[in-house]
């Protein structure tokens, strides 16, 4: 058994050192010379830190899965029963029906490829510390930025993890020896979100508020611990942190005019994102990620092939959509019964003498103002706030030529979802929307006809967490489970 353990953590050790990481990080003993080498200066730090933001970027593109995590549950998409046959359990229509994922095990069911994020990072900590001030170009501030970047990385990490499979297997240092490894329970959710908010809070302690929208800064460490707080339903504390970002951050809304330039890459909006553009250095951009949305004529792509929009589901939500200014920006390629998101839809024909070669030259935003707007809007809304719960959603209407809110008007948490629902359309987030604010919301007044399919002994047994391959993951180690409502669906 220990065998068969370690040699599944020396796999993830593989998948850590490929590509742009291969040449700084080898965990392999006869390589601790090398080791001791490499960690010697901040800009070998540097590039550690540049390959844990390319291991994070690989991770959610892989098969797309960040968005199939985060949007192919909800309603928002519609996709071809033949071309997308092994897809079709996942959707909403067919109940989120996570457990059969043909050719898809890889990518939805093993998370792997996050841990190894997770074990750069340990190995930046732990060595960064070590290495004097002195060998830093920018000293000390240079080396507490790198750090905390790193614990950045490690929290935000685990909580990505954590909204999806639920309990982690919790590790809180590199692996020293891949082959001796005691095999490790899966920790509780609450010992996850414990260690995910420490590290936010430590490398919100250590970054500077630059506002490097590619590398995090404070703004994006007191962010993601907003999306923490609020994800355990801590809103007081959730509601501090929003305020942090809202009033100390320096963001502002994108006007509306320019809503687009949200997804081109560092806006006025933009907290957090993953470099994907294309520049002729170190391109980071291709056709077959955001490209999953787009079809003729915008690019030359069947429209079978793609995830259309559910225009039975947006354009009842959009049902002012001659006022929302946010629509044309949203959704093309419009028929009655078709339309494509086009947030991602900067198509760069870079080279001259491949006339038909392109590249999506946009970036993934994972944090930015309006979420955080929203998201202190149900703080707000449910600390007793209403009126400031109203102000927030009212902000965001207003960007989008709406009218506001009164009071008075009907109001509720239901108003700040469906607001969501219309702000991040698409963005690999209203998946996590449905389940803090509807499947597992305190609020007894939420309608239960929202939560459809999932009874109550399914979000008991937290079936809207995926379950994992155990035939791949240590499948003769007794320590690690499976999920509990997917042992027996």
């Amino acid at each position: 058994m220990k065998l068969k353990y370690s040699m599944w953590i020396y796999g993830l050790v593989l998948l850590m050192t490929a590509g742009s990481c291969k040449k700084y990080i080898n965990l392999t003993p006869e390589d601790a010379t090398y080791d001791q080498v490499f960690w010697t200066s901040g800009a070998n730090v540097d590039k550690a830190v540049s390959g844990a933001y390319g291991l994070l970027r690989s991770a959610l593109k892989d098969t797309r899965s960040h968005f199939i995590f985060g949007d192919l549950p909800t309603r928002e998409f519609t996709l071809d029963a033949g071309y997308f046959w092994n897809y079709q359990d996942l959707t909403y229509d067919h109940s989120n029906h996570y457990s059969y994922v043909p050719y898809l095990e890889g990518a939805l069911l093993d998370w792997t490829r996050f841990y190894g994020i997770i074990n750069q990072c340990h190995l930046i900590v732990e060595n960064a510390t070590k290495i004097p001030d002195s060998k830093y170009d920018g000293g000390r501030e240079e080396k507490d930025r790198l750090i905390g970047e790193g614990h950045f990385l490690r929290g935000y990490t685990y909580f990505y993890m954590t909204r999806i499979w639920g309990d982690p297997v919790l590790t809180k240092e590199s692996l020293k020896d891949p082959l001796h490894i005691e095999p490790i329970a899966r920790s509780t959710e609450k010992e996850a979100l414990d260690y995910c908010i420490e590290e936010l809070k430590t490398a919100a302690s250590l970054l500077p508020a630059d506002m490097n929208k590619v590398r995090a800064d404070k703004g994006a460490a007191w962010a993601a611990l907003a999306e923490v707080y609020a994800w355990r339903h801590d809103y007081t504390t959730a509601k501090k942190y929003c305020d942090s970002v809202i009033d100390q951050g320096g963001y502002s809304l994108e006007p509306v005019s320019t809503y687009e330039n949200i997804w081109k890459g560092d806006s006025q909006e933009s907290i957090f994102e993953l470099f994907m553009k294309y520049d002729q250095a170190s391109n980071e951009a291709s056709a077959d990620f955001f490209n999953i949305f787009l079809y003729q004529p915008i690019v030359n792509r069947s429209m079978t092939t793609a995830w259309r929009v559910n225009t039975d589901y947006a354009w009842n939500l959009f049902q002012d959509s001659l006022v929302d200014k946010r629509f044309d920006k949203i959704f093309g390629n419009r028929t009655t019964s078709n339309a494509a998101l086009i947030k991602y839809a900067s198509i760069n024909y870079y080279d001259a003498n491949r006339p038909t070669v392109y590249v999506v030259d946009n970036n993934l935003v994972l944090l930015r103002l309006a979420d955080i707007i929203l998201l202190r809007a149900e703080a707000r809304y449910y600390t007793g706030d209403d009126a400031g719960a109203r102000a927030d959603v009212n902000a965001i209407r207003t960007r989008a030529g709406l009218d506001p809110i009164l009071p008075g008007d009907p109001f509720d948490a239901v108003t700040i979802y469906e607001e969501r629902e219309k702000e991040l359309y698409g963005e690999g987030s209203l998946a996590y929307d449905f389940i803090r604010m509807i499947l597992t919301n305190p609020d007894s007044n939420i309608d239960p006809s929202l939560k459809d399919f999932y009874t109550p002994e399914r979000i008991a047994k937290k079936g809207y967490y995926w379950p994992l391959n155990m035939r791949v993951l240590l499948p003769q180690n007794s320590l690690l489970t499976q999920n509990e409502w997917w042992k027996n669906h």
